[in-house]
């Protein structure tokens, strides 16, 4: 069984250029510190199947959306509040745009099949620059990505 998990990566990336919430949007992990003043990365966590019929699935595919500001920045508070506006912000919007297109049926907002959509802070070094981060976990119910094989 292959999963089209590609498809649900470039939506959620798509969302996030298509919102203007972020200067720069990438997928994967930056190999060097991203120097756009609010930047994100689009990492995919797991999938699981929570429903099969006889020739579609209905998968569970968690995304994280990783929200990235220099730590540095003055003032100091500048850094929690442009970060917690733009995490608010993208969650509102998610539950908005509830299936963002694709085979994506929903955001899995209050965790039927898993964890909630829910937010973490923390902290990254990134090349030697350490950045206050913003993990968007993001549960998305999809439909029929999976190509059943004999």
């Amino acid at each position: 069984m292959a999963f089209n998990i590609k498809a649900t990566i470039q939506s959620i990336n798509s969302f996030l250029r298509a919102g203007g919430y972020v200067s720069q949007s990438s997928v994967g992990e930056p190999k060097s510190p991203p120097t756009e003043y609010v930047s994100a990365s689009v990492i995919m966590d797991s999938f699981s199947v929570v429903s099969l019929t006889l020739g579609t699935t209905i998968e569970l595919q968690s995304v994280t959306i990783r929200l990235y500001l220099n730590m540095l920045m003055e003032p100091t508070e500048e850094v929690e509040y442009k970060l917690a506006e733009v995490a608010s912000q993208i969650g509102s919007d998610l539950l908005g745009d509830y299936d963002l297109g694709e085979s994506i049926r929903n955001v899995d907002v209050g965790g039927q099949h898993g964890s909630p959509l829910r937010a973490q802070w923390g902290y990254v070094d990134l090349g030697g620059t350490m950045f206050r981060v913003v993990d968007i976990f993001v549960p998305l119910i999809v439909d029929d990505s999976a190509t059943l094989t004999q």
